[in-house]
């Protein structure tokens, strides 16, 4: 997440979320902004500012396919930042912002399986089944991703992306376990209000989800 100033210009990073999607990250971004961070950064804005995905798959472009300049400091702050497609940028992230705090959101291995296979991954196969082609700079992120985090095979890579991902947060913030939570949202307020010093609030934890109205669709045999 970042903010920005009455001038557009990026104040320093406070928070990296950098758990992969469908491990709560919508709702502890909604968390945040309940804490009083401003300027949280999620997927879903990615979706409402009309340049991000063009940004996105020029940065995915330069990590995963060589072509321009890889994202560092400067470009990451003029976009972020949590979920996908920016924890695929674990590693310039934390380079980038060596002060800021990370959070790793974790979910049980078989209920993010299920999420992801239900979600992300329906979705893409179904656009592959129908032959899909994308029109426009956020279909085509949507089309990559799966690519470079699962080679385009959920199902047999899916776990090891998973499993791998956590144990690279782990591993790159061992030295800095002051700054570092490992944390699920269902342990709800307390633990992530203690890691930031703030107070709990008297508020049920956010449980919101983007794709709830796509897999209703899927029940109804729409999508």
């Amino acid at each position: 997440m970042a903010e920005q100033n009455g001038e557009g210009r990026s104040v320093p990073m406070e928070i990296l979320l950098l758990g992969a999607g469908r491990t709560g990250t919508q709702s502890i971004s909604d968390m945040l902004l309940s804490l009083g961070y401003k300027g949280v950064y999620h997927m879903r804005e990615v979706f409402i500012n009309e340049d991000h995905p063009q940004r996105w798959v020029s940065a995915l472009e330069a990590k995963f396919e060589g072509k321009g300049k890889p994202y560092g400091r400067a470009e990451f702050d003029e976009i972020l930042v949590s979920d996908f497609p920016a924890v695929l940028f674990w590693k310039e992230l934390i380079a980038a912002y060596p002060s800021a705090k990370v959070i790793l959101s974790v979910r049980d291995e078989d209920a993010w399986y299920k999420s992801v296979e239900s979600t992300i991954w329906h979705s893409w196969k179904a656009d592959k089944a129908k032959g899909k082609q994308p029109q426009n700079p956020t279909e085509v992120m949507i089309d990559k991703l799966p690519v470079y985090m699962w080679d385009g095979d959920f199902p047999e890579n899916g776990r090891k992306f998973f499993r791998e991902h956590n144990e690279n947060i782990r591993r790159a913030m061992a030295d800095r376990k002051e700054d570092f939570l490992e944390y699920n949202v269902k342990d709800g307020w307390e633990p992530l209000c203690r890691f930031l010093g703030k107070d709990v609030p008297d508020q049920e934890v956010p449980h919101t989800d983007a794709w709830a109205a796509y897999k209703e669709k899927v029940k109804r045999g729409e999508s």
